[in-house]
Parts: C-alpha cells; sequence; structure tokens
C-alpha cells in the first residue's frame, strides 16, 4: 500500500469522527439551552426602599410602584427552581390582596415613623435646649399632613377633596378602623424602633456639633412618651363623647367665634372709612361741616362696632373656659395645652356636623387606648 492512500484513509477517518463529535456536542448544547430556558425568569424592578419593602402606595394622587422585585432571595441571586417560582407567584397573589383590601398603605407607616423621629427633640439638641426629652406632635401637625395630604393612603377618587372624603368615611368606621389598627400595629411599632436604631440626632457640647445614635433607653423614652400623647388623645375624644355639654358649648363657642370675625371686620371697614373722610377734609376744607357730620355718624358706628365685638370675644372666651375646664376636670394630669384640646373638640365637633357619631368617636377612642397600652410594652420590653 503506498505512502499516499495512507494518508488518504487517514484524513476521511478524521473527518467521519469530527463530524459525529460535532453533531454530539450540537445536542448537548441544544439541551443546556431548554434547561437554561425553564429556570430564566423575568426581570423585575429593584426594591425602591430602604428597608425593602414590598408595597407602596397607588392611587390617582399617588403616583408611585405598587410592586417592587420579589424575585430575588435573602443574598440577592435569582431564584433557581419551580417551587421557588410558585412561592413567588402565590407572594404577588396575597399583594394584590392586601393592595384590595387596605387603604392605608406601608408609606404611611414609613412616613409616620420619619414625621415622629423628625419631632423627638432631646435635651442639648438645636430644637431642646431643656434638660428634658419632648416629642412635639400635636392633631393638628398630624390632620394636616394625613387628613389634608392624604401621605400614605390609597384610595380611588378623581379629587383630592373627593379622596378626602371617602377616606375619611372608611377611617371612621370603627371596625374597618379596628382591622388597620390590628394589622398595622405590630408593624408600626418594629419600624419606630428599627428606624430609631438607626437614627442620628445632632447635639451642641462646648460650641461643637456632636453626632450620636439613639440609645435604648431614648428609645424606651420616645415609645413612653408617644404612648402618653395617645393616651390623652384617647381620654379626650372619650371625654367628648360621654359628655354632651361638650358639643353644645362648643356649637355657642364656635358660633361666638363667627360673629366676632364678623364684627371685626365691620370694625375694620368702619375705621378705614374713617380714615378715608379724615384725609378728604384735610385735602378740601370747603365742605367741612358736611364732612365732620361724615365723621361724626361714622365714629358713632365704630364705637358700636367696638362695644359689638368686644362682647363677642368675651362671650367667645367665656365658653372657650368653660369647655376646657370640662376636660381637664375629667382628666386630671392631661399634658396638652389648651390650644390643643380646643383643636381637637372642634375636630369632633366637625365630624359629627358631617354625620358621625359620639359612639364611634368613643370607639376610636378605645382603639388609641389599645394602642397606647401597645406601645407602653413594648417599652418595656427593651
Amino acid at each position: 500500500m503506498s505512502r499516499r492512500y495512507i494518508q488518504i484513509v487517514l484524513i476521511l477517518f478524521i473527518g467521519i469522527a469530527a463530524g459525529f463529535l460535532g453533531g454530539y456536542l450540537f445536542k448537548q448544547s441544544s439541551k443546556l439551552k431548554e434547561v437554561n430556558r425553564s429556570v430564566t425568569l423575568p426581570k423585575n424592578p429593584t426594591m425602591k426602599s430602604k428597608h425593602q419593602k414590598t408595597i407602596e402606595e397607588k392611587s390617582k394622587i399617588f403616583k408611585k410602584d405598587v410592586l417592587a422585585s420579589i424575585t430575588k432571595s435573602d443574598n440577592g441571586s435569582c431564584l433557581k427552581n419551580e417551587e421557588e417560582i410558585s412561592k413567588n407567584i402565590e407572594k404577588k397573589s396575597n399583594i394584590k390582596k392586601w393592595i384590595t383590601d387596605y387603604i392605608i398603605t406601608p408609606y404611611f407607616i414609613e412616613d409616620l415613623v420619619e414625621f415622629i423621629l423628625n419631632n423627638y427633640q432631646l435635651p442639648g439638641t438645636e430644637h431642646n435646649p431643656s434638660d428634658k426629652p419632648r416629642l412635639s406632635i400635636s392633631l393638628r401637625a398630624l390632620n394636616a399632613r394625613y387628613g389634608m395630604e392624604l401621605v400614605g393612603f390609597k384610595i380611588e377618587a378623581p379629587s383630592l377633596e373627593k379622596a378626602r372624603k371617602k377616606i375619611l368615611q372608611k377611617i371612621m368606621n370603627p371596625d374597618i378602623l379596628k382591622s388597620q389598627y390590628d394589622h398595622f400595629i405590630d408593624m408600626f411599632i418594629n419600624e419606630l424602633v428599627e428606624s430609631a436604631q438607626e437614627t442620628v440626632k445632632v447635639f451642641r457640647e462646648d460650641d461643637k456639633i456632636v453626632e450620636r445614635q439613639l440609645t435604648k433607653e431614648q428609645i424606651k423614652t420616645l415609645l413612653v412618651l408617644l404612648s402618653d400623647y395617645v393616651d390623652d388623645l384617647s381620654k379626650v375624644l372619650t371625654t367628648i363623647s360621654e359628655d354632651s355639654r361638650l358639643l353644645t358649648n362648643l356649637d355657642n363657642y364656635l358660633k361666638e367665634e363667627g360673629k366676632s370675625t364678623h364684627y371685626n371686620f365691620i370694625l375694620n371697614q368702619i375705621t378705614n372709612n374713617y380714615k378715608m373722610e379724615m384725609e378728604k377734609l384735610n385735602e378740601n376744607t370747603s365742605n367741612r361741616i358736611g364732612s365732620e357730620k361724615i365723621l361724626t355718624e361714622l365714629k358713632k358706628k365704630r364705637e358700636q362696632a367696638l362695644k359689638n365685638y368686644e362682647i363677642s370675644i368675651k362671650r367667645r372666651e367665656r365658653l372657650r373656659t368653660k369647655i376646657i375646664d370640662i376636660i381637664r376636670k375629667r382628666n386630671p394630669g392631661l399634658s396638652f395645652n389648651s390650644s390643643e384640646i380646643l383643636y381637637i373638640c372642634e375636630w369632633v365637633h366637625r365630624r359629627i356636623v358631617e354625620g358621625q357619631s359620639l359612639d364611634k368617636i368613643k370607639q376610636i377612642a378605645t382603639i388609641f387606648n389599645l394602642a397606647a397600652e401597645k406601645m407602653r410594652q413594648r417599652a418595656m420590653e427593651l
């Protein structure tokens, strides 16, 4: 057999072997692609919240994403099997149900926690030169933030005003409020404690700026102060709901306040007219007798308007004092100032005018009392 013939046979053999090997590798590659395709998940947006929450508010007022990514495990790796995919789908389903059933969102909890921590002022900080810690919150401030701006609520409505009415109707329903309380109270307290542990306050020491994280004792104090505030709020609401004299006095107080505002407006009008006539008289003395007659008449009207205004103010303040005295006598040791007590009374009065009942106010007060006790217990555990 010639040398050339042997070379040709070897080349043919190698070619056939390479063909078989290539076909085998192609089949294996196809199988690998099918395996990879079976565990690849669609991409989801990453979490926005620093606490890795899975819900944000959704409504026509607040345009935020509702669902964040839940397709990653704690270490950030992608889910790798069908069982995890199934759990993920079930979790999304539960979240969607939660969104349907609840009008308060976790964003409300986060914002409320931030609001409370911002208004917790320790001794020696810029806003609290005293030697005692204080929590500077009020129903007026809370109502402005959450009752007017609706921060953290989920509701569908064509306007802010209609959304506010719908939310208020639901929140004023004791059964709905209790269900919201049961769902959120532990979440709120845990979030408050965890965020407080990460909070840094700025102190002034010997003309130097010093930053410190809150200590366990300071967090405990925060919970006690917040519990005291909520408990006092509960007491005032309970007193209003149980004493019909308060609403009668408050109704008269608000009427007198309206009268005093009206008399003050008339008084200012007359005063301005009097000044204008005086300027005319100084500029043109040709009709002095006529101008003096007008000024005399205006002076009499001004004296009467001033008298009406002063009488109305006295009546208003007398009713105001009576309202506050009734509440303070029922609740000795109440920490609220007169302005806060009166604002709470006015808030209740608006709810009654809108068709709510005193029984509902009392039930809401009971829920606040439960919340206060829960926070006090958590403080004792720290």
